[in-house]
């Protein structure tokens, strides 16, 4: 069994729990996850994010996603401002992006990096499979609910 925690830590978004656990469980058995887990989701602003990156990775800029692998366990942050920025920047759905920086901490914790071109190459690949995998299984525009 994996078990799912979802932290939202953002005032202005609420975000359709059920859904994403669904969602998330979908992208670990596409990945092959299959041992047990427990894995934490912490949705928080810009502000938020970039005191996590700069105690723990010693940046203090916001960033989109973070990860942090703990053996049986995982801690993926997630900023909603920066989804937001981004889906404004890429011409993506806000919901899309959000679930795009959940696919990407999972793809972290499964062993992808992005350090290098080779390897940014190959995870994004990877997450754009999973992101279409999910259009024909979700109806991702329902990952965020009205507050």
């Amino acid at each position: 069994m994996k078990k799912i925690r979802i932290l939202n830590l953002h005032k202005k978004y609420r975000l359709n729990e059920p859904l994403i656990k669904k969602v998330i469980r979908r992208i670990l058995k596409f990945c092959g996850r299959r041992k047990k887990i427990e894995l934490g989701f912490v949705f928080l602003g810009d502000k938020a994010i970039a005191a996590v990156n700069k105690r723990y990775k010693f940046e203090g800029s916001p960033t989109d996603v973070l990860s942090f692998d703990l053996d049986a366990a995982g801690e993926i942050f997630i900023s909603l401002d920066r989804a937001l920025r981004n889906s404004r920047i890429f011409g993506t759905k806000f919901e899309d992006e959000i679930t795009l920086y959940v696919i990407h901490g999972i793809l972290h914790l499964s062993g992808y990096d992005d350090e290098t071109p080779r390897d940014k190459r190959r995870m994004s690949k990877k997450q754009d499979e999973i992101l279409k995998y999910l259009w024909k299984k979700e109806n991702l525009s329902k990952v965020l609910t009205p507050r």
